[in-house]
């Protein structure tokens, strides 16, 4: 006799015959799937049509021309989303546009400084900005500046004495105020003598008037230019004046600088040429702890910028740069942690009494300081002799409590 789960209707895997529980498994599988629609979530769909509305609104706002020579939000639309660095805020909320000098030093950074170097000095055959006869003597004209930055030029050219081959390309996709301020820039930077501004207006007079030349000048064709030829648009000259960094942000006023006795040697000391030589000396030794703007860096490395220990006690500042210090540190309220090293054994150039000098003159009248007495060599090199037995960085309370001269 055969058993009910064998033979052809048989069950298997415990299968039940209700046909009510086989219906019951049917209805709880998924309907089949249609060809050509794939529904989508409504709450996906709604996040992926706002990524496309913010896309479609950042591109039209910083586009930048859709210049393939140009990246840089800035130029687009600089109140929209990110304000200009160092920029004041007029009283409708406007930002103010950056003045020319700091805005040229930015640009410099950007497009000059891989050949020309930070310090304006050049090398491995580019040529120098510091002191060149094009930029700040016997070959420099406003015009010629102008068509050589616009333009490029192909050596071999002659500067300070020395021949270059490298060829300089044209920078004529720039726009009309980023020329005009790189060329103020370097005309006043690293102790060159500059004065007054280049325009927007004679940079598109310029660009109007050159627009025929295909490829770089040659030496010869930029010397057939006059040294004094002028350009449609120019500015009054402006007197010389310390060489601003970039604009910094609002600090607070340090204290006004404590009566102190006179400088040693300042009575015939060249205050504003010692500043021009500090400026070379900063970037070489304090441009990557105290940044260009000097500010610092938030945290480690403390600003320059409106501080006690920069604008109070000459002697003092003398002493932190000759010994460093250990942190930590509060400036301006702020506490920093990060050591500051004996700089007179980390840079030989500042073994020299001069440069110490010259770039505490050149900070003591930058990033908003202004200070009209002098630190002199002699005054570092009694500050040197005192110290000349100390082997470590100051502390913050030595610092505060410092000895006076003996």
């Amino acid at each position: 006799m055969s058993q009910p789960n064998e033979g052809q209707d048989r069950l298997d895997y415990q299968e039940t015959a209700d046909i009510t529980e086989v219906h019951a498994s049917i209805l709880r599988e998924h309907a089949e799937p249609v060809a050509n629609s794939m529904p989508i979530p409504t709450w996906l769909g709604v996040l992926c049509a706002g990524a496309l509305c913010w896309a479609g609104v950042y591109v039209g706002l910083f586009n930048g021309g859709f210049s393939s020579k140009i990246y840089n939000e800035y130029e687009s639309s600089p109140a929209a989303f990110f304000p200009l660095p160092g920029g004041q805020q007029k009283g409708g909320g406007e930002v103010a546009e950056m003045p020319l000098l700091a805005f040229g030093e930015k640009v410099y950074g950007n497009r000059c400084v891989a050949c020309h170097q930070a310090s304006g000095l050049g090398g491995n055959g580019v040529p120098p900005l510091v002191g060149s006869e094009w930029v700040d003597g016997s070959e420099y004209g406003e015009k010629r500046m102008v068509a050589l930055i616009l333009k490029g030029m192909q050596g071999p050219v002659t500067v300070k004495g020395v021949s270059y081959n490298a060829l300089m390309p044209n920078w004529d996709g720039l726009k009309d105020r980023e020329i005009a301020g790189v060329i103020t820039y370097i005309r006043q930077a690293w102790g060159n003598k500059g004065t007054g501004e280049i325009t927007e207006a004679q940079v598109k007079a310029a660009k109007k008037e050159f627009m025929s030349q295909a490829g770089a000048w040659k030496v010869e064709q930029l010397k057939a230019i006059p040294t004094d030829a002028k350009l449609d648009g120019g500015g009054a000259a402006k007197a010389d004046a310390p060489k601003a960094a970039a604009p910094v942000a609002d600090v607070p006023k340090a204290d006004a600088p404590k009566a102190a006795e006179p400088t040693p040697g300042a009575g015939s000391f060249d205050l504003a040429a010692s500043i021009a030589a500090g400026k070379t000396v900063y970037m070489q030794t304090c441009l990557a702890c105290h940044q260009p703007t000097g500010m610092g860096i938030p945290g480690a490395f403390p600003p320059l910028a409106a501080t006690e220990f920069v604008n109070v006690d000459q002697r003092r500042l003398v002493a932190i740069t000759l010994k460093g210090i250990q942190g930590p540190l509060k400036v301006n309220g702020v506490a920093y942690a990060a050591a500051m090293p004996n700089l007179e054994l980390t840079y030989p150039l500042l073994k020299d009494d001069k440069n110490v000098a010259d770039v505490l003159n050149y900070v003591r009248n930058n990033f908003t300081n202004k200070n009209d007495a002098p630190i002199t060599p002699d005054l570092v090199g009694k500050v040197r002799k005192e110290f000349a037995e100390r082997a470590a960085q100051w502390t913050e309370q030595e610092l505060l409590n410092f000895p006076p001269a003996k």
